[in-house]
């Protein structure tokens, strides 16, 4: 049986812009695995910065200018890393 659990990584487009960006993973090497394979260049594990409580609801998240991975791909101007 699996567990997933929130991560928050700061990742960078091919532009150089950064966001916060929550994936769901059963460790942190496999979050960074989905983030790279999407084309994100991985900064950094922010995790430790939010309160899991804080990561339940996508308003809460938002709040904290925090994007899901779907979102950051689907719903802005994203750009891969090739």
């Amino acid at each position: 049986m699996s567990f997933f659990n929130n991560y928050v990584a700061l990742v960078v487009d091919a532009r150089g812009r950064a966001a916060n960006v929550l994936v769901k993973a059963t460790n942190w090497g496999k979050a960074i695995e989905q983030l790279e394979n999407a084309g994100c260049e991985v900064i950094e594990n922010q995790t430790s910065e939010y309160d899991p409580e804080e990561l339940v609801t996508t308003e809460m998240y938002e709040g904290l200018g925090i994007i899901t991975l779907e979102d950051l791909l689907q719903s802005t101007d994203f750009l891969p890393h090739p």
